[in-house]
């Protein structure tokens, strides 16, 4: 079993590294918990925070998909309640497997974090990683789902087309 601290997960794709800001009250403010209604912000406030970094890249941006955030909610919270960060889930399941499962095969990608309290602290690691950004920008995603477990500020990002 791997275990990451303030770190996050490298991931699939890369690209050139670069930096946007992103700066509100909302998104700077800790999820208190893991209440459904912390978890409905924290998945609102972190994909307005994905469509921004986008439109700043030139992308359009991702709808909310409810049935990848329910996905990347189930790993979110297998992870903080068995104390791990890594991709495939303990079940075995890829991310290709979870992400597929709702008919994003052919173009998917995750990105995953642990211990960062805010959607800023953790979209600004994101986007000064290369492959975390990468699929933040990528611009032929169409969906996202988002999970968030307050238990260790787990955070996943679950990206189709």
């Amino acid at each position: 079993m791997t275990r990451f601290g303030r770190r996050a997960s490298v991931v699939f794709l890369s690209i050139a590294a670069g930096g946007v800001l992103f700066g509100s009250a909302a998104l700077a403010a800790s999820p208190d918990g893991t209440s459904a209604e912390t978890v409905q912000r924290a998945q609102a406030d972190l994909v307005a925070a994905t469509n921004a970094a986008r439109e700043a890249a030139g992308c359009s941006p991702v709808e909310a998909d409810a049935e990848l955030h329910g996905t990347a909610q189930r790993h979110a919270e297998e992870m903080a309640e068995r104390g791990y960060l890594e991709h495939t889930g303990r079940d075995g399941a890829t991310p290709s497997d979870r992400i597929g499962a709702h008919g994003y095969a052919d173009a998917y990608g995750e990105n995953l974090a642990h211990g960062y309290p805010t959607v800023l602290e953790v979209m600004e690691v994101w986007m000064n990683s290369p492959e975390h950004r990468t699929n933040i920008e990528n611009c032929s995603f169409t969906s996202i789902g988002v999970g968030y477990d307050g238990a260790g500020h787990y955070w996943v990002q679950d990206f189709g087309a």
